[in-house]
């Protein structure tokens, strides 16, 4: 329980930002939420843990992905026909019960270096977005976010999909499953007004 908070407050502290400037970027009714988990690559939310280890053993033997920086937490994903530049696509799942929660991801393009500003994160944004649009739909949103800049955004049933410039290097897409999501803030509210009313 106690990583599942640590966890939940580390990853809703942009969420508890913006839904209080739009409530329908975090919200999605029971009604709403479907099975829409398709993420890339053949991977899913709410993949089994073992199903993710198994399938990026057979992309690895196919050599379509390799071990990315930072070891056995990373896998890489080289993109080299589908922009303007070869970029390099990072990824690793946040599990929650043994199964894929959050997934995060890394873009940058490969010849990025500080002193050259063309393959900066900035210009990757829109190239990346426009994928996005093709992939998962072209209805994102935008909302304007005082320390992270402009934030695209989609509600597709149970799956969240959030695109923004991380830094100088990164573009940062973040998958989420609303559903699990839903259930851990509920808990994460459930112990702060445990530990706020103690006798109840």
């Amino acid at each position: 329980m106690r990583r599942y908070l640590t966890i939940l407050f580390s990853s809703l502290i942009l969420i508890f930002f913006i839904q209080s400037c739009d409530s329908s970027f975090f919200h999605s009714s029971e009604d709403t939420i479907s099975e829409t988990d398709s993420l890339f690559l053949g991977f899913y939310l709410g993949m089994p843990q073992k199903d993710f280890f198994d399938h990026c053993t057979e992309l690895n033997k196919q050599q379509k992905i390799t071990q990315g920086p930072g070891g056995s937490t990373n896998v890489e994903y080289r993109i080299v026909d589908e922009y303007d530049s070869e970029i390099s696509m990072r990824f690793f799942p946040t599990f929650i019960d043994e199964k894929v929660y959050e997934m995060p991801v890394l873009y940058t393009y490969v010849a990025w270096a500080p002193w050259n500003r063309q393959y900066w994160a900035e210009n990757l944004l829109p190239e990346v977005l426009e994928k996005y649009k093709l992939t998962y739909g072209d209805d994102f949103e935008l909302l304007d976010h005082p320390t992270q800049g402009k934030v695209y955004y989609k509600i597709d049933g149970k799956r969240r999909i959030n695109l923004f410039v991380k830094d100088e290097q990164f573009v940062q897409a973040v998958f989420t499953d609303l559903k699990v999501e839903k259930r851990l803030k509920e808990e994460f509210e459930q112990s702060q007004s445990q530990e706020q009313n103690p006798s109840n």
